[in-house]
């Protein structure tokens, strides 16, 4: 078993990302648990792995991973009560830093998205150009969530919504707080269509 911190920082992906970088192909999806816990099952081919991590805190969490063989995982995934999600996960190296790179199959082609660890919440990094917009902190980007939609679309509503909840609990909004929110929500529509058109199944 690995017990260890997690510091992760997440971003929308533009075009021109490195597409040659080396990946394999997963396939996760999360098992019932106590609130603000997450209990992820993942199967690769040569493993699988079963992964609890605990609710974010500034900036950084805990989790514990245990390796299990890959035919146990794919029967866990058998029993999550939504449908796992699909990806290749690119591995690409600028300076110091491991950038990991999902790009998402099946029902969610389209949707491509980079997470670099970091060692501290503070840690200043250098963004390579084809990094777009940080979702770190954005629910709706979170993999146990992206479970529960049927698309990239389903995902960019989810977000839309809390964006406009969110604004509407700061202070009183007007219609071109909204008008900026679907600004930037056709922004990245049109960036995952454009995704959805260069990726294909796997």
């Amino acid at each position: 078993m690995i017990l260890g911190t997690e510091t992760e920082r997440k971003f929308l992906v533009r075009d021109g990302w490195p597409r040659d970088a080396p990946g394999h192909y997963i396939r996760q999806g999360y098992l019932p648990s106590a609130p603000g816990i997450t209990l992820r099952v993942r199967w690769t081919e040569k493993l699988g792995t079963i992964t609890v991590k605990t609710p974010v805190f500034a900036g950084t969490r805990w989790e514990a991973e245990c390796s299990i063989p890959p035919d146990t995982a794919a029967q866990l995934l058998t029993t999550c009560p939504n449908r796992p999600v699909e990806k290749v996960r690119h591995v690409w190296i600028v300076g110091d830093l491991s950038w990991e790179i999902d790009e998402f199959k099946g029902r969610h082609t389209g949707l491509v998205v980079a997470e670099v660890e970091l060692l501290h919440p503070w840690q200043d990094i250098v963004l390579p150009t084809w990094v777009g917009e940080e979702v770190t902190h954005v629910r709706a980007f979170h993999n146990s969530v992206i479970t529960k939609t049927e698309s990239f679309h389903d995902v960019l509503a989810l977000w839309r919504q809390a964006l406009i909840k969110e604004n509407k609990h700061i202070k009183c909004r007007n219609a071109l707080d909204v008008q900026s929110i679907d600004e930037r929500y056709q922004r990245m529509l049109g960036m995952l269509e454009s995704h959805s058109h260069n990726n294909g199944p796997l």
